[in-house]
């Protein structure tokens, strides 16, 4: 397992070896001791070994969604469940430690309960209608934070930091980094790079960690806050069983701040 004295990464890297060992295993149940014993040694890991050094500094609070994750594997190695039981489980159980690491992008260790004023966007939108914008949708999501509006403060989160990228790459005179970065989204008929009309949040995240205009572990957490932004769709939320809680907001509104910050930074960089 992982060297890592970060309990985090550590917990996130075990989890994520178990993943690919699960996908490896060509039967359709878990039936092997040893695999079984594999993952419950990975899980147990997390309640006998990392929780412990996070309490303090994190809190019960924003652990207990790894708990409940985490718990799910164990509860499954108690039977011969399926190898796509395992898969979701050590997939959830991952994106719960990566929106850990949001935790750690900031000073803070708990959402402020006042409302903090929008910074200064005029570095990435100097037409003044975009930046009255920014700055309304920069409120708006603290003011559905406060209404006890999870859900839709993290969509509208979602919706600000996609804009904010786009605003970031529409800066660049030469955008040719851009279409000739690793992760730039292809056409999957001509080949070719989407134009950026067509990009989606997703391709704006990796290929601003590419850049370097936000950090690596900012990107796993953005990524994290993209994937809860799509439980807009009520299906998605019943099939994966998620329910938003005031907590995850606080923590999303952080990651978004911390985000910000990184790509106005990157800013005079150009």
């Amino acid at each position: 397992m992982s060297g890592s004295t970060d309990p985090i990464e550590a917990c996130f890297h075990q989890v994520e070896q178990a993943r690919k060992r699960v996908s490896r295993l060509k039967t359709k149940q878990i039936t092997n001791v040893d695999d079984r014993d594999y993952l419950q040694s990975v899980a147990y890991a997390w309640f006998k070994s990392h929780r412990p050094l996070l309490v303090a500094s994190v809190g019960e609070d924003a652990l207990e969604t790894v708990d409940v994750k985490l718990k799910a594997i164990l509860d499954a190695t108690g039977r011969s469940s399926a190898k796509t039981t395992y898969l979701a489980a050590l997939k959830n159980a991952k994106d719960a430690i990566a929106s850990l690491r949001g935790i750690a992008l900031v000073p803070s260790r708990s959402p402020s309960s006042g409302s903090e004023s929008p910074p200064d966007f005029a570095a990435l939108a100097s037409d003044p209608v975009m930046k009255a914008i920014l700055e309304r949708r920069w409120n708006e999501c603290q003011r559905c934070i406060h209404a006890s509006a999870p859900l839709a403060a993290t969509v509208m989160m979602g919706g600000l930091l996609e804009a904010l990228f786009v605003a970031r790459a529409n800066l660049l005179a030469n955008k040719s980094p851009l279409f000739h970065a690793k992760a730039t989204p292809i056409d999957s008929k001509t080949k070719k790079p989407l134009s950026l009309p067509e990009w989606t949040l997703r391709p704006y995240i990796d290929v601003a960690a590419e850049l370097g205009w936000i950090s690596r572990s900012g990107k796993d957490v953005a990524a994290v806050l993209r994937d809860y932004r799509n439980y807009i769709h009520p299906e998605k939320e019943r099939a994966h069983g998620v329910n938003l809680n005031g907590h995850d907001a606080g923590m999303f509104w952080e990651v978004t701040k911390s985000l910000t910050r990184q790509l106005l930074s990157s800013v005079s960089t150009l």
